[in-house]
């Protein structure tokens, strides 16, 4: 599809960044424990996501969400491509989360019992327009939320920071917010409301 004015900017700001180059973030919790963990090899974020499964006891498993952040200036490197097909997402759903696209869009897929929301965000720098955009795959029946968005080369705060923080505090008996044992207690849809909270809080 053609590529907006905002969109061309874009790429042409982006030619700078390295080929390939993808940051992957694993956040695995529970009501009882929180483990965060940073890759740039998709096979080693692959092989720990493969044997927490494994590992995990029923009573307490755990819930997962993977962050991807694209750091190059392709569209599609081949470590979001493995992951991808590693989660068996749709081709075409593939091709959404990776092309920058010109409206919001949400996919059922009963067969899989998963969604992916594709939202775009356009904010003013105070000189022009950015763009930015973020794709939500969300599968409750492995507990797994991945979230896909570019890097983005201006100093603004990331996206997300304020529910990272809730899930990193630590659980200090009655201390703790209210809020937070919530987000470590449900399931990962409850995670995936919380961060639309957060963009539209934005």
């Amino acid at each position: 599809m053609p590529l907006t004015d905002v969109d061309i900017i874009r790429r042409q700001s982006a030619v700078q960044l390295p080929l390939h180059e993808v940051d992957f973030i694993l956040y695995s919790y529970n009501e009882y424990s929180f483990e965060e963990q940073s890759f740039q090899s998709v096979y080693e974020l692959l092989n720990l996501f493969k044997n927490n499964i494994e590992n995990a006891d029923k009573p307490k498993e755990k819930y997962h969400w993977i962050e991807v952040i694209n750091c190059s200036n392709i569209d599609l490197p081949s470590h979001i491509q493995i992951l991808c097909e590693y989660f068996n997402i749709h081709p075409l759903t593939i091709e959404d989360i990776t092309t920058l696209a010109p409206y919001m869009k949400l996919d059922l897929f009963n067969d899989t019992s998963a969604l992916c929301l594709l939202m775009k965000l356009l904010t003013w720098n105070g000189q022009r327009v950015q763009q930015q955009q973020i794709s939500f795959y969300l599968n409750c029946s492995q507990n797994l939320l991945i979230t896909f968005q570019e890097k983005s080369l201006e100093n603004s705060e990331p996206f997300f920071q304020s529910i990272r923080n809730r899930l990193r505090r630590i659980q200090q008996n009655n201390d703790e917010n209210y809020q937070n044992i919530r987000l470590r207690q449900l399931n990962v849809d409850y995670l995936f409301y919380c961060l639309l909270d957060d963009i539209i809080d934005r």
